[in-house]
């Protein structure tokens, strides 16, 4: 409609023009009327500067509007100018326009104030940046961390703690460490995870700082706990029958808490304290290698890391325990995916957990009819390479699972429980670790990843 009867005014300005053009020619050809030529040539110069007025009116006019939309401002209205010309409607359409960009101005605050409200309620650190470390946005849970009233870029970190900026700099997306800093006079142990994404054209980082030096220090007093609990345990099992034995071998060779005379000695005590004296050496070599055993677990491991082909280790291990498998009529198989997988390690040191941990599947499946082991290697979404040992064994109840790397906690009678305590030891060494997955009854996998 508005555009309709823009175009009806334009023809219509144009169609004069024309008849008063052909009236000027016709008159200056056929007439000779000076003031009648004048005025019809004045009338085309005016209607001429009339037409392109009118079409800069409106050009004008959508300027304006676009101007006013680029700098943001939607608080004009744009009726009263144009109230009574032809462009009332349009003037209409263009504030229609601006309310809906004032709406859509007002939604947009509402939702980045929705946004800053659930960024700073989060009781995790949240820091978003560009790539050129300015900051975007930072809640108050990261300023309290970081002792900070404000901050405009991470680089002002440095003057704070230089391991934290360097920490952040160098973790990859999804990745996540923990580091010490010092901030002030409080020592954190700030876990640090980095997110990446897109918004528009901008790439975003998003990094998230949780201190959990408290809950660190629970799960270490936990740890010293339950191995406590082991030691003590332990110790007592073979001091109590030190102590039990050479109280009995008091009560053979005294009497009225007296050394008994040489012929108060018969053959029968003499043999009764040389069980005794057995026994009780028995005992303290038992400790004594139990104490070699703790040594063992908390020696730190010097790992020699080479670049080794996994398909290669695994051949290795399946010669290795061929004569095992056969006898105990156990089906074993490996895999790697993809075949040329290679990983950076101590060849010897790994081979040793993997040995360790199939020996323990032996064990788990002993009273299967149908034995099964498998060894397996892959790479998970991240390209972080895992190492799977699985078997269809008796499997580990739920209360053993946060036990069973406890140091000397076993769940076989003759187990020294050194054996999957030693393997973390050798994979913590090599920035390694080890986790496990039960179903009791069914199946146990232990997964070695980097």
């Amino acid at each position: 409609m508005v555009y309709k009867k823009y175009y009806i005014q334009i023809i219509i300005r144009i169609i004069l023009i024309l008849l008063n053009c052909f009236l000027f020619v016709y008159t200056l050809l056929n007439v000779d009327y000076l003031y009648t030529i004048t005025f019809l040539g004045i009338l085309i110069v005016l209607q001429v500067f009339l037409l392109i007025r009118y079409i800069n009116r409106s050009n004008l006019f959508l300027e304006r509007f676009l101007i006013y939309i680029k700098e943001n401002n939607t608080s004009i209205n744009f009726s009263g100018s144009l109230k009574d010309s032809t462009f009332k409607d349009l003037s209409n359409y263009f504030n229609e326009i601006n309310l809906i960009i004032q709406n859509a101005k007002i939604e947009k605050e509402n939702q980045y104030l929705f946004l800053q409200y659930i960024f700073d309620h989060v009781n995790i650190g949240l820091i978003a940046f560009e790539h050129n470390l300015n900051v975007q946005l930072i809640n108050k849970a990261a300023k309290k961390i970081l002792n900070l009233k404000s901050l405009n870029s991470l680089e002002s970190l440095r003057s704070i703690n230089t391991s934290l900026i360097t920490t952040i700099n160098e973790l990859k997306p999804r990745e996540q460490k923990v580091v010490a800093v010092q901030i002030g006079q409080e020592n954190l142990q700030l876990s640090v995870k980095l997110s990446q994404f897109k918004l528009l054209d901008k790439e975003i980082r998003l990094v998230s700082l949780q201190d959990i030096k408290a809950e660190l220090d629970h799960k270490e007093i936990e740890s010293w706990q339950k191995l406590n609990r082991v030691l003590t345990h332990e110790i007592m099992n073979s001091v109590s029958p030190i102590i039990g034995l050479t109280k009995n071998i008091g009560k053979l060779l005294k009497k009225n808490n007296k050394a008994k005379k040489k012929s108060e000695i018969n053959d029968e005590i003499l043999e009764q304290t040389i069980q005794s004296i057995n026994i009780v050496e028995e005992r303290s070599l038992g400790l004594k290698n139990f104490i070699q055993n703790f040594k063992n677990i908390t020696t730190k491991i010097k790992p020699i890391p080479k670049v080794f082909k996994i398909e290669a280790l695994f051949e290795d291990i399946s010669i290795l325990m061929h004569e095992l498998f056969y006898i105990n009529n156990i089906h074993f198989k490996h895999s790697v995916n993809p075949d040329k997988l290679e990983l950076f390690a101590d060849k010897e040191l790994i081979q040793q957990v993997l040995i360790n941990l199939l020996k323990n599947s032996i064990e788990a499946i002993d009273s299967k009819s149908k034995k099964e082991i498998w060894l397996q290697a892959r790479q998970d979404e991240n390209k972080k390479i895992i190492i799977d040992v699985i078997d269809n064994g008796k499997g580990i109840n739920p209360e053993n699972i946060d036990l069973i790397f406890t140091p000397f906690f076993s769940t076989k009678e003759s187990g020294s429980g050194i054996g999957l305590s030693l393997s973390r030891n050798i994979l913590k060494q090599q920035n390694m670790d080890i986790s496990v997955f039960s179903i009791p009854g069914e199946m146990t996998r232990f997964s070695i990843y980097s």
